[in-house]
């Protein structure tokens, strides 16, 4: 019977947010100081550090430590959007088949050094309207990312210890990329 009420639950939040979502997408409000350009491409600093918020609360109510911001961690993220936004594809292998682990060994953050794990989550939104709340944003993907269990495993892994998010918007497509590592030693 627990079982039955779990799933009908789960079912009916599923729905709520399924609904929800089209309303949400046309309230995103982006403060034009907010964004930097690149090849028409925005990125919402905003947005970026909403989502490192909620994903530190998420940790915090599971009783983990938050993670560190990595500014380094950020510009990968950033440029892992871009690459998807620019060529068309959700995946976190690119076009020219290079993993989260092969685009690091190109080249590593400065910041980041004696890396033991590393991770990372991808979001893709298609209905992106620029006159949606930033934190209503924000929690519809970081709430999606914690019902996937792929990616909730990351958010909550106690293992890592820092974290960069990168979000690039063109259009109405918005995708978002968080990368987390694990340090050696904190």
């Amino acid at each position: 019977m627990k079982s039955n009420l779990k799933w009908t639950t789960a079912l009916v939040v599923l729905l709520a947010a399924w609904l929800f979502v089209p309303s949400a997408w046309g309230q995103l409000r982006v403060k034009s100081g907010a964004l930097s350009r690149s090849s028409g491409i925005l990125h919402p600093k905003e947005l970026e550090r909403r989502i490192f918020q909620l994903t530190n609360e998420a940790r915090h109510k599971n009783g983990l430590p938050t993670l560190d911001w990595d500014s380094g961690l950020a510009v990968k993220a950033r440029e892992k959007s871009d690459d998807m936004i620019k060529n068309n594809y959700f995946s976190h292998i690119s076009p020219d088949g290079k993993t989260l682990k092969d685009r690091f060994q190109e080249e590593k953050p400065a910041s980041i050094r004696n890396i033991s794990r590393i991770g990372e989550n991808i979001y893709m939104g298609d209905r992106l309207d620029y006159s949606t709340d930033i934190k209503t944003q924000a929690r519809l993907i970081v709430d999606g990312w914690m019902t996937s269990p792929g990616h909730r495993r990351n958010i909550l892994d106690p293992k890592y210890t820092h974290l960069g998010v990168g979000v690039a918007a063109k259009d109405k497509m918005c995708y978002a990329t968080q990368i987390f590592v694990g340090m050696k030693s904190r």
